[in-house]
């Protein structure tokens, strides 16, 4: 069989690709308001594809490990049905995680010149990458990892755009590469069984009080290490005005766990996808929030436009 276009955009998961980047751009949003992909648009292009392709070569790699137990449950991935080759996805897919690393590396000389600090995160992230479709994809430990490559995602923009200053940046910052990894962690412990119709309610209940947690964690981060901008709109409008953005990082995840809570209410593998999807597509709005209170309300609109697109290719496509 000759693999399609749609075959390859099914494959890398191709409706979660916005999710990526937009990782990457609000990280460097964290790493140095004036290293965003706005004031370095360059910079920030070759962040996001980098991302991308970071991204699309896990998902790559994660069905050629898959393949065995693909075929074992019925699923009806490319390289199961063969349209994709197996070499042909194993090549494409570590050539993709080269080209990626390549990439970040490459944003962050247009900035600085230096890409010791890209390079050491991006490494980090491949190994996590790896470590998760290979050997630990089967072990408890699975779900941490895929946490931490969301993580290192968003740290590998903070390294793009702060580089050499990468070890001086403010310690509360690391908080919100944690929450991130706590709240992927979550959701994706929710998902290890998603295929089976008839879930296991205490496996959903803790998967998604971690995810909750994570959450709580971003919105505590944001309230107790205020960024300037939000410490001078405190200081303008009074100290009220310091609980907004927190209590907006909630409000964003409530769609989220109101479907979470369906999910462990009917067991059902159907409702849970709806659940992981929604999830999925709030990593775009935690994104832009960070994006909006550390550079600026530019940074967080642009972010939050990628959701238009993430919304249109998860009609056509399959983003689980």
């Amino acid at each position: 069989m000759t693999a399609t276009l749609k075959d390859w955009a099914q494959l890398v998961r191709v409706p979660n690709t916005f999710t990526s980047a937009a990782d990457a751009l609000a990280g460097m949003c964290l790493g140095g308001a004036f290293s965003t992909f706005v004031f370095q648009p360059i910079a920030g292009l070759l962040a996001a594809v980098a991302s991308i392709l970071l991204y699309w070569g896990g998902m790559v790699l994660n069905d050629v490990f898959d393949l065995d137990e693909d075929k074992k449950n019925n699923r009806p991935g490319p390289i199961v049905r063969g349209a994709i080759g197996l070499p042909q996805a194993r090549f494409v897919g570590s050539a993709m995680l080269g080209i990626g690393l390549t990439l970040a590396c490459s944003a962050a000389y247009t900035i600085h010149g230096s890409i010791y600090e890209t390079l050491s995160v991006g490494i980090l992230l491949v190994a996590a990458i790896l470590g998760y479709d290979g050997p630990l994809k089967k072990t408890p430990l699975a779900p941490l990892v895929m946490g931490l490559c969301r993580a290192l995602n968003l740290s590998l923009g903070m390294a793009i755009a702060s580089g050499p200053r990468l070890p001086n940046l403010s310690a509360n910052l690391w908080l919100l590469p944690a929450a991130f990894c706590l709240y992927v962690m979550g959701f994706t412990i929710a998902a290890r069984k998603e295929f089976l119709s008839v879930q296991s309610r205490p496996r959903l209940w803790f998967g998604w009080l971690t995810s909750l947690i994570g959450i709580c964690l971003f919105a505590w981060t944001i309230w107790k290490f205020p960024s300037p901008s939000l410490m001078q709109i405190a200081q303008r409008r009074g100290a009220s005005t310091q609980w907004v953005f927190p209590c907006i990082m909630l409000l964003l995840a409530v769609p989220v766990f109101r479907r979470a809570w369906n999910s462990i209410r009917t067991l059902s593998g159907k409702d849970l996808g709806l659940a992981i999807r929604t999830a999925i597509l709030n990593i775009l709005f935690i994104d832009a929030t960070l994006a909006l209170i550390y550079a600026g309300p530019w940074m967080g609109l642009l972010i939050a436009a990628l959701v238009l697109p993430t919304i249109l290719l998860g009609r056509v496509f399959r983003a689980t």
